[in-house]
């Protein structure tokens, strides 16, 4: 037996026999480019608290929730993407899956930018608005996960990648 047919190169092509596992890898690689942008977030707080010109009170409190929330849910959507390759959803229902949870995130964590721009201490603003918006989105898609994930559990464990196509070619 030639080493080809023991490994197989995963290729686009296997993108129909593993869908499951070639979705996972783009939403993975998506939030980990997101990362970065969260990333460069952190460095543009610390270069303004260094600098002379300093925010308020308010804007670095909002600034601070809001570069927290973008990257603690940013690394929450790599699990939520993966996880989405455990259900029985088909590749249309996960993808519109995980980009309501991107949209949620983004709701959520831009509400507090833009509160901090537009807001007042103590006041409510359209930016808390679209984070408690952001909090329902959310809310809904995790749960809708989760659903999922539990109507998927009578299916069995899910194979992923070439060892999904070794199994099938058994059969």
């Amino acid at each position: 037996m030639n080493d080809e047919r023991r490994h197989p190169k995963a290729t686009p092509a296997d993108a129909s026999d593993t869908g499951a596992a070639y979705l996972q890898n783009i939403f993975s690689a998506i939030s980990w480019a997101l990362l970065v942008g969260v990333m460069f977030g952190g460095y543009s707080l610390l270069r303004m608290l260094s600098s002379g010109d300093g925010l308020t009170d308010h804007e670095e409190q909002f600034f601070r929730a809001g570069h927290a929330h973008a990257g603690v849910l940013n690394v929450i959507g790599i699990l939520y993407g993966t996880y989405l390759g455990r259900t029985m959803l088909t590749a249309r229902h996960q993808i519109a899956a995980w980009l309501t949870y991107i949209l949620g995130v983004a709701l959520m964590s831009g509400g507090f930018f833009v509160h901090m721009a537009v807001g007042e201490p103590g006041d409510g603003s359209i930016g808390t608005t679209l984070t408690a918006l952001g909090g329902a989105v959310l809310a809904i898609t995790v749960l809708f996960l989760a659903w999922h994930l539990f109507r998927a559990r009578s299916a069995g464990p899910v194979a992923l990648g070439p060892e999904a196509n070794r199994r099938e070619s058994r059969a």
